[in-house]
């Protein structure tokens, strides 16, 4: 019978004499761990990929590697990339805080509060003129800002669906209304070259 938990464990690290798949480094003499993809790698080279996805925004970690001259682009789970880059305390908080801050962007209606930074949770979806209760319970400020361009609330009356900030546009519907046309085929009607998602244009623009 198997001790308890066993299924649970962690596979085990596996070490290959091999080139650095991410810089190319081919020093015979280093170790480097395989991962999931079955590319191999070593500790900094992995942490310095990883974080640099995450400065440019990338929710998920993905191989760079260069195989038979196509990129490699399996997905890591962030537990494989934690434990193979042997990330210290201190990265994986950083690694984990920005994880966080992209799938509260990413998958929920939450937008950062221009004032204190914070995350803010837009509870009414036609509402633009949004109050940051942070703002209040830390500061003791009422602070107002718009949904749409992220300023300072400007403008009156309820309800709040207008802006009064120079430049306070719709993204979405901006992109639809600067977007080329396109011919149907046998046909004098144009067409927009993007197509509208319903779900991003249901905000009050």
């Amino acid at each position: 019978m198997e001790p308890p938990g066993k299924d649970n464990e962690e596979p085990e690290l596996t070490f290959v004499h091999r080139k650095d798949d991410i810089t190319g480094d081919d020093d015979d003499d280093v170790m480097r761990v395989e991962m999931s993809c079955g590319q191999a790698t070593v500790p900094a080279s992995l942490t310095a990929w990883c974080r640099s996805l995450l400065d440019q925004g990338h929710l998920r970690f993905h191989c760079p590697a260069d195989v038979n001259g196509e990129k490699c682009g399996k997905e890591w789970s962030y537990p494989e990339v934690r434990r193979n880059a042997l990330l210290t305390e201190t990265e994986q908080q950083n690694f984990e805080e920005k994880l966080a801050k992209f799938a509260a962007k990413y998958y929920h209606d939450f937008k950062e509060c221009p004032n204190c930074k914070s995350f803010v949770e837009r509870r009414d979806l036609k509402n633009l003129r949004v109050v940051c209760i942070l703002c209040h319970s830390l500061k003791g400020d009422v602070f107002e800002f718009c949904w749409q361009c992220l300023k300072p609330w400007k403008g009156a009356g309820a309800p709040s669906e207008r802006c009064e900030n120079e430049g306070c546009k719709h993204q979405s519907l901006e992109v639809l209304a600067n977007c080329k046309l396109k011919d149907l085929p046998g046909s004098e009607i144009k067409k927009l070259s993007l197509r509208p998602c319903l779900s991003h244009l249901w905000e009050t623009h």
